[in-house]
């Protein structure tokens, strides 16, 4: 599987984000097994495609804002085991009115891409993707927006980051862990660590 982007795209993106938040990154990656590069290098995995292509129109904290990805469990041909499997899972729980709010800002973005609207509650939030079957331990995430600003953003990234490292003990085992389990996380983990050195290039 190819990379989601090559070597001067991912720097492109790792030098804006040091740009605009370098100083955040670095504060938050302090003391802990991780570095700027991997921060940079996880969001040129997860959301970079499209972010760079939001940046060069949109200020920096209006582009985080749009990086509402992830139909899985709605969209044809795809599947999705965590809560919420689909739009009508999430419903049920938590109602149309929040089910609503996050259909309206899932078409925000996909405006932004070119696409027609749709009713599909989208399941990753923010440009490291924090996904939405953490919305049962932290509902406030999803429901008050905080995938619109950068430092909610990149504590939760930290936070995941930090719990499956002291479950997996190394650094890129904690990576492959953030994407979950199986042949897909074998991938993440080797597009992650190859982008890491671009970053770090930077």
């Amino acid at each position: 599987m190819d990379l989601p982007m090559g070597r001067d795209r991912a720097q492109q993106l790792a030098r804006w984000l040091k740009i605009n938040y370098g100083r955040q990154i670095d504060v938050a990656v302090a003391d802990t097994p991780f570095s700027t590069a991997i921060a940079c290098a996880i969001a040129c995995k997860e959301t970079g495609i499209y972010l760079l292509d939001f940046i060069q129109n949109m200020a920096a904290d209006d582009a985080i804002a749009r990086c509402v990805f992830d139909a899985s469990g709605d969209a044809a041909g795809t599947s999705r085991q965590p809560f919420p499997r689909n739009t009508a899972a999430f419903r049920s729980v938590y109602g149309d009115d929040f089910a609503a709010m996050l259909i309206k800002e899932a078409n925000k973005s996909r405006s932004l891409r070119g696409l027609d609207a749709a009713q599909w509650v989208y399941k990753g939030y923010g440009l490291f993707q924090y996904d939405l079957q953490h919305v049962r331990a932290d509902e406030a995430f999803f429901r008050d927006k905080h995938w619109f600003k950068f430092d909610e953003c990149l504590a939760r990234l930290i936070s995941e980051l930090t719990e499956k490292f002291k479950k997996k003990g190394d650094v890129m085992s904690a990576i492959q862990a953030y994407n979950g389990s199986g042949p897909k996380s074998v991938v993440y983990r080797s597009h992650v660590e190859q982008l890491i050195r671009f970053c770090e290039e930077a």
